[in-house]
């Protein structure tokens, strides 16, 4: 009895054995190959970013809206106050904020030594970037949400009135307004007008675009289109670049609004057009990213982000760079449309992203700025 169950007991070890021993390779397999995946993830996904360079914000003041320019940028808080700081460091330039007891709706915008930016009291204000102080305001009498353009001595704004207004940057007094004549029930401008060779081109709800002479007001010419223009337009080499809210993107003429080329997209268009390197990139709702030669619209690459766009989109001579719904920020190679990197900065990000040869600026819905160093 005891030998029999003796070789039983023996005979199960030598069988369990034989069974680890095939299962051996299979397990070695998989452990290589979780291996494999890890490697290729870390490194294709690694940020080629360097440390955060500063952080600013905590929710406390609402959702900030930023502008870049002369070595500062400036943010201007949901809940009525405006701050700048040194682009490099963050470090603050005015030891109070200019603060005001209604909300700021529109991004801010730097030219030379002054800030501008529009308020939910139809106020446009202009301060001073070293001090912070009030230079001048214009009463628009209406909500202001539109980037300004400031250009030589004049701010060109968008008000929800559906008038495109024109400044002296001096003192803010009126220099002209498109329609000359306000209009009842007219659509807002949401997206910043653009300028190129004379004229300023913008978009509004209204389902229309239209180009002005910088100088007079002048209307050069007006299209219609098939939905409402939230995005800014973008100009380059004599061209503008309008994205309608319905998905179709047109390029027309700046100095003409003749049609050069159009695509319609499948979903919804509320990003304006990047072009960079003689190529148009547009970004829909759904995540989609198609990029187009510039002057003719022709296919050269289409690539699917990691969420929807939640920023606008921005972009330098290698990359373009915009934030996702999926809580983060992706940078694209021009050439190929291949996810060069991620990077999460712990919020979704929202807004507008701002970059220079340095860092990439980013909002976020906690109510925090970053500064990211961009690799070389």
């Amino acid at each position: 009895m005891d030998s029999g169950f003796t070789d039983y007991r023996q005979k199960w070890r030598e069988r369990r054995q034989r069974i680890r021993l095939r299962r051996l390779p299979l397990v070695i397999l998989g452990v290589l190959l979780l291996l494999v995946v890890a490697l290729v993830s870390a490194r294709r996904h690694r940020p080629e970013l360097g440390a955060v360079a500063w952080v600013h914000g905590n929710g406390s003041r609402g959702l900030p809206r930023i502008g870049l320019g002369e070595g500062a940028i400036a943010l201007a808080w949901e809940y009525g106050s405006v701050t700048a700081h040194a682009a490099s460091t963050g470090s603050p330039l005015w030891r109070t904020p200019f603060d005001r007891a209604q909300q700021f709706d529109g991004p801010p915008t730097i030219a030379g030594d002054r800030i501008v930016l529009g308020g939910s009291d139809g106020v446009v204000w202009c301060l001073e970037l070293k001090t912070g102080e009030p230079a001048w305001n214009f009463d628009a009498q209406t909500l202001v949400r539109s980037r300004p353009l400031i250009l030589d001595d004049r701010v060109y704004v968008g008000g929800d009135d559906g008038r495109l207004y024109c400044l002296k940057l001096v003192d803010g007094t009126l220099a002209w307004a498109y329609p000359p004549v306000d209009q009842a029930d007219r659509e807002a401008i949401l997206g910043g007008p653009a300028a190129e060779g004379g004229t300023v081109v913008c978009g509004s709800c209204e389902g229309e675009a239209f180009g002005v002479d910088l100088a007079t007001g002048a209307l050069r010419w007006r299209i219609s289109l098939d939905g409402p223009v939230i995005a800014g337009v973008t100009v380059d080499q004599g061209l503008a670049y309008i994205a309608v809210e319905n998905g179709l993107v047109r390029c027309v003429s700046a100095a003409k609004g003749q049609t050069v080329w159009e695509r319609a997209l499948s979903f919804l268009v509320r990003q304006p057009v990047v072009v960079r390197n003689r190529r148009a990139f547009l970004f829909s709702s759904d995540g989609t990213v198609t990029c187009v030669e510039a002057r003719t619209g022709r296919d050269v690459w289409r690539r699917r982000l990691h969420g929807r766009p939640t920023t606008s989109a921005v972009a330098d001579e290698r990359r373009v760079y915009v934030g996702t719904s999926d809580r983060l920020v992706q940078a694209l190679s021009l050439e190929t449309g291949r996810t060069v990197w991620r990077w999460r900065p712990g919020s979704k990000p929202l807004g507008d992203l701002l970059i220079d040869s340095q860092h990439l600026y980013c909002a976020t819905s906690t109510g925090r700025v970053f500064a990211v160093r961009i690799a070389p």
